[in-house]
């Protein structure tokens, strides 16, 4: 799927758009991993360790700084990443009108103004952050469940993280249209086929650091395509 979205982007002459997301993720990961995470919140630890241990224990504060860092940068690309899908919401919404240009020509969307698409980009990081933390307290509630209690919960998150995903990627052509919350899990059942071979690609690409740099505008661009050619039937405007 993401490889089909960037021949789309092409024929579409939409790469430009997405370009410009993909330098705004980059950017972000340098500034708050060189500024934030790394060059503050790991230097102050690896400091803190280091003053507490002698020099025959160098090396654990050499290894703890690697450490920190590893798993700063892994947290820092997925805040990236949201903060530019964000910053990115007016691009996205460019791509997604020349996809119902080629396959809607006929339909007719309000056009949403660029304060429009950060608007509804902000909105909707707000409610899925709800929805995350609910998902979240179900998760850690069923694992409490005797002896099967694990196996679910995991399978619960599993689960959960593949409706985040889909939320994620279909966004854009939903919002634009207005569609509720509760409508588009309605659309998702409906479709459960085909959103869930796009989630199989989506999820593993989007939670790779670096990779999800450049795999996240992609995926929207084709969770645009999803809608078009999958769902749109469904969905009166």
């Amino acid at each position: 799927m993401p490889f089909e979205a960037w021949s789309e982007l092409k024929a579409i002459r939409g790469r430009r758009f997405i370009i410009i997301p993909v330098i705004i993720n980059i950017v972000l990961a340098f500034l708050i991993f060189r500024y934030g995470l790394s060059g503050w919140i790991v230097q102050l630890l690896v400091d803190l360790l280091d003053a507490r241990l002698d020099g025959g224990w160098q090396w654990l504060v050499s290894l703890a700084n690697i450490i920190f860092n590893v798993i700063a940068f892994i947290m820092v690309s997925v805040i990236a990443v949201r903060v530019g899908t964000i910053i990115g919401s007016p691009f996205y919404g460019f791509v997604a009108e020349r996809i119902d240009d080629k396959y809607l020509s006929g339909e007719s969307v309000p056009q949403v103004t660029v304060l429009q698409s950060v608007r509804n980009a902000l909105w909707y990081e707000g409610r899925k952050l709800v929805l995350v933390m609910v998902l979240s307290l179900l998760g850690f509630a069923l694992e409490f469940i005797p002896v099967v209690g694990v196996i679910i919960g995991s399978a619960f998150v599993l689960i959960s993280l593949t409706i985040v995903t889909l939320l994620d990627y279909t966004d854009v052509p939903l919002s634009r249209r207005s569609i509720l919350f509760r409508q588009r899990f309605v659309l998702f059942r409906q479709y459960l086929p085909e959103i869930l071979g796009f989630a199989v690609i989506m999820v593993p690409l989007s939670t790779v650091p670096i990779v999800n740099f450049v795999a996240v505008p992609l995926g929207i661009t084709a969770g645009a395509l999803l809608f078009v050619k999958y769902m749109k039937s469904t969905v009166s405007t």
